[in-house]
């Protein structure tokens, strides 16, 4: 099986609803970097990730990239459209290689409308995602560089990073993509993770983080970088 019955949460859709969504919806894999869907005042379309990572973005007024958050294997992304008329303002970038379904808009607003379940599900995604995003708000508002960024390797670790054999888990995101997670430079995130490495809570592997001591980065996260 590789189709959207891999998705635990369609489980209980029978089958001639599952033909159905899988016959009309498209599947799509994208390369690292690749861009998913751009900003559009007509969305047509809204997206399930099956496999990858997808980073969910905007551009401030000078050109700046802002990331938002990311996208969960197995979650919708792009879903607004679907519950109103609301126009994409956002940009979805593919964080590695992903596989991704794009099921048109009338068939998921009948979806979501016929079936129940799949509405709250939907809208649990979406406030798990939006407490992510307030979270990380008011750690730009409290927090200094490293503070904010033990509270961001934390959360993303969790949701993306598998233990090692060693317990370590690392995160495949560069030091560019941390910076735009949390409002901040490349520079000073170099500067923040190399603080965090010479005290033994992580190590750099190409520039990538990998989690040595999660109990001494959560202390960071909640001190707002006092040591």
């Amino acid at each position: 099986m590789n189709g959207l019955e891999t998705i635990g949460w369609l489980a209980g859709l029978g089958d001639g609803e599952m033909s159905t969504l899988q016959s009309l919806s498209t599947r799509h894999t994208f390369a690292a970097g690749e861009t998913v869907f751009a900003p559009t005042p007509d969305p047509q379309s809204v997206y399930l990730l099956q496999r990858g990572r997808i980073r969910i973005l905007r551009l401030s007024p000078r050109g700046d990239e802002v990331t938002l958050g990311y996208i969960m294997e197995g979650e919708v992304f792009g879903e607004l459209p679907g519950f109103g008329d609301h126009p994409r303002e956002s940009f979805a970038i593919a964080g590695e290689p992903s596989l991704i379904w794009k099921i048109p808009l009338e068939l998921f607003r009948r979806l979501v409308t016929t079936r129940p379940e799949i509405a709250i599900e939907i809208t649990q995604q979406m406030g798990e995602r939006m407490k992510r995003v307030e979270s990380r708000v008011e750690n730009l508002v409290f927090g200094d560089v490293r503070s904010r960024l033990a509270t961001v390797l934390l959360e993303l670790v969790e949701d993306f990073a598998p233990r090692e054999g060693d317990g370590v888990r690392e995160l495949g995101l560069s030091q560019r993509e941390l910076a735009t997670l949390i409002g901040s430079t490349r520079q000073s995130v170099n500067a923040a993770m190399s603080e965090l490495r010479d005290e033994g809570m992580l190590r750099l592997r190409s520039g990538r983080a990998q989690i040595l001591d999660a109990a001494r980065l959560r202390e960071v996260a909640r001190s707002g970088g006092g040591s």
